[in-house]
């Protein structure tokens, strides 16, 4: 969906996450940023390998802005999914914000060393859950330079 007045298409965030109480706070904290931003969920890591390795380098208006991704997924893992992304796709420098329960340090280090640009926890609560969406596409869609 292309607007005349603007040079860029909206915005994309896909979301990849199984679990249908997070799917609907993540999309209560992208409504809250207020900005006009296009999401696409995907509930399996298998379903989301497939999705993301299909986009064609000649569609950017395709290609995602900013990724979140929580670890634990049906089909594959989150982690399978961050190679995934940097090796089989034509967007391997996309943000990608892992968004997981787990406070496990080897989790936490191992997302890192696969690229992922941020590992942030899901608050238990629902209000600061949707606050951390809120900042979390904010600073990559508005703030941070790519």
């Amino acid at each position: 969906m292309h607007n005349a007045a603007s040079d860029k298409s909206t915005p994309r965030v896909f979301v990849v996450e199984d679990n249908p109480a997070d799917v609907r706070l993540v999309r209560e904290g992208i409504d809250a940023t207020e900005m006009e931003v296009s999401v696409t969920v995907i509930n399996s890591g298998r379903q989301a390998a497939e999705h993301l390795t299909t986009i064609e380098a000649d569609c950017p208006e395709d290609h995602p802005d900013l990724i979140l991704l929580d670890l634990n997924l049906p089909g594959k893992s989150g982690f399978d999914l961050l190679e995934t992304v940097h090796t089989e796709t034509v967007f391997p420098d996309v943000p990608i914000v892992v968004v997981s329960s787990s406070e496990n340090p080897e989790d936490i280090n191992r997302v890192y060393e696969q690229s992922a640009n941020a590992y942030v926890m899901k608050p238990a609560d629902p209000d600061d859950y949707i606050g951390m969406i809120d900042d979390t596409v904010d600073f990559w869609i508005a703030t941070a330079t790519l």
